[in-house]
């Protein structure tokens, strides 16, 4: 993305964030724009502090709360791909104690790993020990010894129900999967080799910015508790900074990447695995991948995963078809300004890179595919027509519009070796070979689709 392009952005947004701030009373917000592997821009706007006027900026750290969960996940898949267990594992294989939960719906083998990172596992969402408002949270130990009495309240996979508790667990079976600490696991496997070294778990940094509490009445908020989370580390415990979480971001951009190493934490395939939705809400606007979430605003599909504890409010999210990300941490918790910032970012972002992209020139069909073009229909009562197209430089096979059906997108013809034969790139038959018949006279007269899909005549 150009210099224009973000001198475009840089002032409508920074007016929307001035606005924020002043509705909300935020005292502090940091932002960092995200191209691939490139920060665009980073800043900060307010104070960190307020009683000692230290400015805000991409560098100071806040707590991250439940964008902790994407760590997480990110080392259950980690061990998934070490051979070290399986997402689809109950949960009572690690911490044989949850076989004391008690079961309103379901059984205990429903209770899987895999369920646990999306939300669905049915589990009550927080441990019984009201670490919320009393601002003291439970070790782990603590929490499995109540057990007893949590309870799987709904079905599992019925609805997303979101869980912190999912997480502490979570976090648990990483502790006794790799025979250490989670926090030591995250440090080591993830942030270390991403750089992400102001990133970390402990409370004291001398960056680190003041929380404030939600406050409505004052220009000045009170000062937030600023409890450990002990057992939630998990789940909510992570403290970082625009600048590390700017590499977080471009790292999920990096899906291309077959091997692990490095600050190649995961491979390209075992990201896109977690990108990938599985669960839409009825509206279809809201999704959820392994622990990723992700939301439709028009045409544009962003995921996402904020967070809030005492003090703090944060949203990390990109658009995978742009490669663009934003990460915004505010320091006072009980408002909605990291997501609307984030998601307003991203939508200028994403208009400005449209207008960046050139339709390319139309390529005239090559003589030797022009025979292919047109109108086929399946044969001998088969019904359904589809025509072959040049479109966007590419052979395509597409189904004409029809008000009657769903309509299937068009899929590239990938040429073979053989000038007849060609492989179909996406949808109902992806894979499979489609072959060009031809009549005594040399010319086509349709094709055959796989061994069994079908027989289609050239009528156009």
């Amino acid at each position: 993305m150009s210099e224009r392009m973000i001198d475009a952005v840089l002032p409508r947004l920074t007016a929307r964030i001035h606005q924020v701030m002043a509705q909300q009373g935020v005292p502090g917000v940091a932002v960092g724009l995200i191209e691939d592997q490139q920060v665009l821009w980073s800043g900060g706007f307010g104070y960190a502090d307020v009683d000692s006027g230290r400015a805000m900026d991409a560098d100071a750290i806040c707590g991250v709360a439940s964008i902790t969960k994407t760590f997480t996940a990110t080392a259950i898949t980690q061990l998934r791909d070490q051979g070290r267990l399986s997402l689809d594992d109950p949960v009572s294989r690690y911490i044989p104690e949850i076989r004391k939960v008690r079961r309103r719906f379901g059984t205990l083998k429903d209770l899987t790993l895999r369920r646990l990172m999306t939300h669905r596992s049915g589990l009550v969402g927080e441990a019984p020990t009201g670490h919320w408002w009393e601002m003291k949270f439970p070790s782990v130990a603590q929490i499995l010894a109540l057990l007893p009495a949590v309870e799987i309240v709904v079905e599992p996979d019925s609805i997303f129900k979101y869980n912190n508790l999912a997480f502490v667990l979570l976090g648990e079976v990483i502790a006794r999967v790799t025979g250490g600490s989670y926090r030591n696991y995250i440090r080591r496997r993830i942030l270390r080799p991403l750089q992400m070294l102001s990133s970390g778990f402990d409370l004291a940094n001398p960056r680190a910015a003041t929380g404030y509490m939600p406050e409505r009445y004052q220009d000045v908020p009170e000062v937030s508790p600023d409890p450990h989370t002990n057992g939630y580390l998990a789940a909510a415990g992570l403290r970082s900074c625009v600048t590390d979480l700017a590499k977080w971001v471009s790292l999920q951009f990096r899906t291309g990447q077959t091997k692990r190493s490095g600050a190649q934490v995961l491979s390209g395939k075992s990201l896109s695995e977690m990108h990938r939705i599985t669960f839409v809400e009825p509206d279809w606007l809201a999704g959820y991948g392994l622990t990723w979430m992700a939301s439709r605003i028009g045409e544009n599909v962003y995921h996402h995963h904020g967070g809030s504890v005492p003090g703090f409010l944060s949203m990390v999210a990109f658009s995978k078809p742009h490669k663009l990300g934003v990460v915004v941490l505010t320091n006072k918790q009980g408002n909605v300004a990291s997501g609307a910032i984030a998601f307003e970012a991203l939508e200028m972002l994403t208009a400005e890179a449209k207008k960046e992209t050139k339709p390319e020139s139309p390529q005239p069909t090559p003589a030797n595919l022009k025979p292919l073009v047109g109108r086929y229909v399946g044969m001998p009562a088969f019904g359904v027509i589809f025509h072959i197209e040049w479109r966007d430089g590419a052979l395509r096979l597409a189904l004409p519009a029809d008000p009657f059906m769903i309509p299937m997108p068009p899929t590239a013809l990938l040429a073979t070796d053989k000038p007849e034969v060609f492989v179909i790139e996406a949808g109902r038959w992806a894979g499979e070979p489609l072959t060009i018949e031809l009549d005594s006279n040399g010319r086509v007269s349709g094709f055959q689709m796989s061994a069994h899909g079908g027989r289609f005549r050239k009528t156009e």
